[in-house]
């Protein structure tokens, strides 16, 4: 399998956190692509050391990539952090959950995504 690396600093919400939502497989997958915008999307996050859940299907959205007429549809998966989401330095395993009327798609697919906090530099004054 591959391994997939995203990074985000400390207490941070930017970068969006997304992924390519790629064939599979399946046989009806213009049919299912088609379907993923009436899909409900999740993403779940736990620490690869502890195996705490940080994150607990929290809800996330989808885009479509604006492709020439005539094209096959592509999809990507995202979703923002909040400042709690990413309050605890640490490698955590995501993943995306896709729900619609013909089941349960987890992305991944056949790659594993790692998420990394990273301690920031830069000290965050408290204020006021």
């Amino acid at each position: 399998f591959i391994v997939m690396d995203f990074y985000i600093k400390k207490g941070a919400t930017l970068p969006l956190l997304k992924m390519q939502v790629v064939k599979d497989g399946r046989s009806d997958y213009k049919s299912f692509m088609e379907d993923l915008e009436t899909s409900t999307i999740y993403v779940s996050m736990k620490n690869v050391d502890d195996g705490l859940i940080k994150i607990a299907s929290a809800s996330a959205d989808i885009v479509p990539l604006i492709l020439p007429e005539g094209s096959d549809p592509e999809y990507y998966v995202y979703f923002k952090f909040t400042s709690r989401d990413t309050d605890e330095v640490g490698r955590y395993e995501g993943q995306f959950l896709v729900q619609n009327d013909d089941g349960d798609l987890i992305l991944p697919i056949r790659d594993r995504l790692f998420i990394n906090i990273q301690d920031s530099f830069v000290e965050k004054n408290e204020c006021c």
